[in-house]
């Protein structure tokens, strides 16, 4: 495991858990679109269904190009939009990482989707 991953695993250890934060979240479902900054190309896409029950209120995503050593932080688009119980959210993050040394290019979209108790 590199450093940067077990830097983002103690962050989500340390992070309060989902079901503490949000008692009325009954589920999480996070799509993730890769775009390709010149020409706003989709390249990949996938789901990641998140465990409400044990989930940390953290969200760090690696960026999808395999050679780019950035991670996308979306915790806080993510918490805010919980807060505001809204069931669908979107946004997009550029990547700040690099690629050997050039600036990578991509860039994150994501869309959230949270069930409620009412």
């Amino acid at each position: 495991m590199t450093e940067a991953v077990a830097d983002v695993r103690r962050r989500e250890d340390a992070a309060p858990r989902l079901r503490d934060q949000f008692a009325h979240l009954v589920s999480l479902r996070l799509r993730f679109d890769d775009v390709r900054d010149e020409g706003r190309m989709r390249v990949e896409s996938y789901v990641r269904p998140i465990v409400v029950d044990s989930a940390p209120a953290h969200f760090e995503i690696r960026c999808m190009e395999p050679r780019c050593d950035g991670v996308h932080d979306i915790t806080y688009a993510v918490l805010h939009a919980l807060r505001q119980s809204q069931v669908t959210f979107t946004g997009e993050i550029d990547c700040r990482g690099m690629i050997r040394d050039t600036p990578c290019d991509r860039v994150m979209a994501f869309t959230c989707e949270a069930t409620y108790r009412s």
